[in-house]
C-alpha cells in the first residue's frame, strides 16, 4: 500500500510486537512530519478529523530553576532558542512495558527510563531532547558556543572526535559535553549513579548539525531531524512533556520554572493568498476562498479573509512554505487532487518545430548515412591526445578540478574520439569501420586580432567522418569486397554530402607540408576543403605513425568540417530538383598539359571560373606523364558533357565554349594544347 500525503509517503502498513506500524517517507523539505503528531496532524486535515495532541502542563520562566543552573548562548545565529528543566530525584530504571513496547515498534532501543523517556517525546513531538547529569556539568553551566580547534570530545558511542570552529557545541563551565544538535559526550551522561537531571530542548541552525554531522561521520536520530528544521517553537512542550512522563512513573520530581533562553526568536511568516490565482494554477474553477481557507486551517495554518484575498500566518514549524505558490501547492493537496478536472489542453495557432540548424544537422545525418556510415556519440571531456599539433593543445580548453587525466578537458576536435572508437573496435577484433559524429566541439581564442590578452573558449559544432579497413563484409549472397578504404572512397563521401546539401562551391587544396601545419595527416594524402578563400574542414589519410600507435589495422581515413561553414555554403532549401533532360548531350574530351605539381583543384576551379553555361559536367579520366612530354609536367584528359535545355546543341557552340574552357585553362592553369 503507498500513500501519498504532500511531504510524505505511507508505504506500507506491517505488523509489529506493538501492532500496527505505519512505515512512512519523508522528504527532506517536510521535518515537521517526522513525529508521530506531524503524521497526525497530516491524516487530520487530509480526513477533516479532529487532532488530539499530548497537552502537558506548561512551565513558567523562572522560579527555583534558576538557583540551579544557568545557560549562556554566545553563538545566537547558529542557536536562537535552548530551553531546559531540573529534574530531582530521578531514580534510573527501567520504563514501563508500554513505553518500550512503543519504543521497539518504532524501531528504538529501550536503554532506561530517563533515555526512554528523550526518545519518546522526539518520536511522539519530533524535538530531540538530551539529558546530562546536573552534578556533572561544572559550575552547573551550559554554554552555547562553537568549539575551539584542538578541542576533543569523547560522544555517547566512546569515540574520541576531533572538534573545530565550525562545530556548535554544549560546554560547561571547564569542558565541552556534547556536539550540539549531534550527540552528546560521555562524561556527563546519565548513569546509575545519576540523581539530578538538566533536561535540554533546543532549535539548532540545520546547515550547521549537517555539516558537523558529516564532518565526524556521525548521523543519529537527533541530527537527521536538526538537519531537516525542528519546530522552533515546540522546545518548552517537549521539556514538559518529558517532565510529565517521568513525574508518572513516580522516579522523578521535575524542579519549579523553565530556564528558557531565545536571544533570536523564530516566528512564523505571513503570506497573501489570492483564491482567483489558486483556481487559475490548479485549475479548479469552484475553488472558492472559504474552501481555500478551509484547506489552510487544517493544516494549522491561520487564515484571515479579505474577500478574493487571505492572509495565511504560517507557523514556525513550516519552514518549506515561503511563497504563495507553496500555500497553492497545500490547498490543492488538502482538497484533493482528483477534484481537479480533466481537460484537453487549449490547441495553439503554432505549433512547435526544430530550429533551421536542427533541420540542417539532420539533412547532414540523413546524407552521411545513406553513404553507409553509422553515427557514434563519443564523450566531450577527453585527455590530451598523441594525435593534436602544438597548435592544437595551445587551443585546448581544460577543466578546473577535473576527476581524471582522462576527462580532463573539452575536444577542440571530434577526430580523436573517433580515432578512440576505432581503437576500441580493433582490440575487440573489429577491423572495418565506418563512423560518423555531429557534435560540438571548443577552442580557446584570442579575442584581440594582435593575440594580446586572455584566451577565450568558443563553442562550435562539427560533422567528421571515419573510414577504416574493407568496408563490405561477406555475406551468404556475395563475398567479402577485399577494396579497402582509400582517400578517392573519402573524399567521395564528402562530395555525396556536398551534393546532397546543393553545395556547388566546394574546393579541394592539397595540403602543403611547408605552409599547412598538420602533422597528424598523411602529408600525400590530405586536403584542405573550402567554400570561399579560407579552409573550413579536411578530408585525408591519418598519418602512418599515428595509425601505428593506435594499432589500426589498415589506413585510417578522416574528414572533419565545420556546420557553421556547411550550412552557410548550403542553399537555404537544399539542392533544387532537376527534371530528367530530354535532350542529347554532347561529349567531347580535354588534353590539357599542366605543370607536374598543379593540383587538380586548380583545374576545377579554372573550369568553374569558366562560367560556361552549357557545360554539364566534367571528369577527371586519365593522368599521363613520361615521353615523349618534359618532365615536369603532365597531361590531363578531361571528359567533358554538354547540354542545353531548350534545343540540340550545334558544332559551332560546342566548338565556342571549348574555347571559352580552353582560354580559362591557359590563363589561370599555364596549360598547353598538343597542337598549339
Amino acid at each position: 500500500t503507498r500513500l501519498t500525503m504532500g511531504g510524505l509517503e505511507v508505504e506500507g502498513i506491517e505488523e509489529s510486537a506493538g501492532g500496527p506500524a505505519l512505515d512512512v517517507y519523508i522528504t527532506p523539505n517536510r521535518g515537521d512530519c517526522l513525529s508521530i503528531v506531524g503524521v497526525a496532524r497530516e491524516v487530520a486535515a487530509l480526513y477533516d478529523a479532529p487532532l488530539t495532541t499530548p497537552a502537558p502542563l506548561k512551565s513558567e520562566r523562572g522560579g527555583d530553576v534558576d538557583a540551579l543552573a544557568t545557560v549562556t548562548i554566545e553563538d545566537s545565529d547558529l542557536c536562537p532558542r535552548y530551553t531546559a528543566r531540573i529534574v530531582r530525584g530521578v531514580k534510573i530504571g527501567s520504563s514501563p512495558a508500554w513505553m518500550q513496547a512503543r519504543l521497539e515498534a518504532a524501531g528504538q532501543r529501550a536503554v532506561n527510563n530517563v533515555v526512554d523517556v528523550t526518545n519518546y517525546v522526539m518520536l511522539e513531538l519530533g524535538q530531540p531532547l538530551h539529558a546530562f547529569d546536573l552534578n556533572k556539568l561544572a559550575g552547573r553551566q551550559i554554554i552555547v558556543r562553537r568549539a575551539r580547534e584542538g578541542e576533543m570530545l569523547t560522544t555517547l558511542d566512546g569515540q574520541e572526535r576531533a572538534l573545530n570552529a565550525a562545530m556548535l557545541v554544549i560546554a560547561d563551565a571547564d569542558k565541552v559535553v556534547a556536539v550540539a544538535g549531534v550527540m552528546g559526550g560521555a562524561d556527563t551522561e546519565v548513569s546509575a549513579t545519576t540523581t539530578n537531571l538538566l533536561l535540554e530542548a533546543a532549535h539548532f541552525d540545520p546547515l550547521v548539525v549537517r555539516r558537523t554531522s558529516r564532518a565526524l561521520g556521525l548521523r543519529t536520530e537527533a541530527s537527521y531531524r536538526f538537519e531537516r528544521v525542528v519546530d522552533p517553537s515546540g522546545t518548552r512542550r517537549a521539556v514538559d512533556r518529558a517532565c510529565e512522563l517521568l513525574a508518572a512513573m513516580g522516579q522523578a520530581q521535575a524542579v519549579a520554572g523553565v530556564i528558557d533562553v531565545a536571544p533570536n526568536p523564530i516566528v512564523g511568516r505571513d503570506i497573501v493568498l489570492r483564491a482567483s490565482r489558486a483556481a487559475a494554477l490548479l485549475g479548479m474553477s469552484d475553488l472558492t476562498p472559504d474552501i481555500a481557507r478551509d484547506c489552510l486551517t487544517r493544516l494549522g495554518i491561520q487564515v484571515a479573509a479579505d474577500g478574493d484575498v487571505l492572509t495565511a500566518h504560517v507557523p514556525p514549524s513550516r519552514p518549506d512554505l515561503r511563497l504563495e505558490e507553496d500555500l497553492i501547492e497545500e490547498v490543492g493537496r488538502i482538497y484533493g487532487y482528483e477534484n481537479i478536472p480533466e481537460t484537453l489542453p487549449a490547441g495553439s495557432a503554432t505549433q512547435g518545430g526544430d530550429s533551421a540548424e536542427g533541420r540542417f544537422i539532420a539533412r547532414v545525418k540523413d546524407r552521411l548515412t545513406a553513404c553507409g556510415l553509422q553515427e557514434v556519440v563519443t564523450h566531450s571531456l577527453t585527455a590530451p591526445s598523441f594525435f593534436d599539433s602544438p597548435n592544437d593543445a595551445a587551443r585546448r580548453v581544460p577543466v578546473r578540478n577535473a576527476l581524471s587525466s582522462e576527462i580532463s578537458g573539452l575536444r577542440h576536435s571530434l577526430t580523436p574520439t573517433l580515432l578512440d572508437v576505432a581503437q576500441h573496435n580493433s582490440a575487440q577484433g573489429q577491423h572495418s569501420l565506418a563512423l560518423f559524429e555531429v557534435g560540438r566541439v571548443w577552442h580557446n581564442r584570442h579575442e584581440n586580432p594582435d593575440h594580446e590578452g586572455e584566451m577565450t573558449a568558443h563553442e562550435r559544432i562539427h560533422v567528421a567522418g571515419l573510414l577504416v579497413g574493407p568496408l563490405g563484409a561477406a555475406g551468404w549472397q556475395r563475398a567479402a569486397r577485399p577494396e579497402a578504404a582509400d582517400l578517392a572512397l573519402a573524399r567521395g563521401v564528402v562530395a555525396h554530402l556536398f551534393a546532397g546539401l546543393g553545395i556547388a562551391n566546394a574546393t579541394f587544396t592539397p595540403l602543403d607540408a611547408a605552409t599547412d601545419y598538420l602533422p597528424q595527416y598523411h602529408p600525400g594524402r590530405t586536403a584542405l576543403i573550402s567554400f570561399g578563400e579560407r579552409p573550413e574542414g579536411v578530408v585525408g589519410e591519418v598519418h602512418p605513425r599515428v595509425a601505428q600507435k593506435l594499432e589500426l589495422r589498415g589506413r585510417a581515413y578522416v574528414f572533419e568540417l565545420s556546420l557553421a561553414a556547411l550550412q552557410q555554403a548550403a542553399p537555404p532549401d537544399g539542392p533544387r530538383y532537376q527534371p530528367l533532360p530530354s535532350l542529347p548531350a554532347a561529349s567531347r574530351d580535354l588534353a590539357p598539359r599542366v605543370p607536374l605539381d598543379l593540383p587538380y583543384s586548380a583545374v576545377e576551379a579554372a573550369l568553374y571560373g569558366a562560367a560556361v553555361p552549357l557545360l554539364e559536367s566534367f571528369r577527371l579520366t586519365d593522368v599521363f606523364q613520361g615521353q615523349p612530354l618534359p618532365p615536369d609536367v603532365k597531361s590531363l584528359t578531361l571528359a567533358l558533357l554538354f547540354r542545353a535545355p531548350d534545343h540540340t546543341l550545334t558544332e559551332s557552340e560546342i566548338a565556342e565554349s571549348l574555347t571559352r574552357l580552353r582560354v580559362a585553362l591557359e590563363t589561370k592553369c599555364g596549360a598547353t594544347f598538343a597542337g598549339g
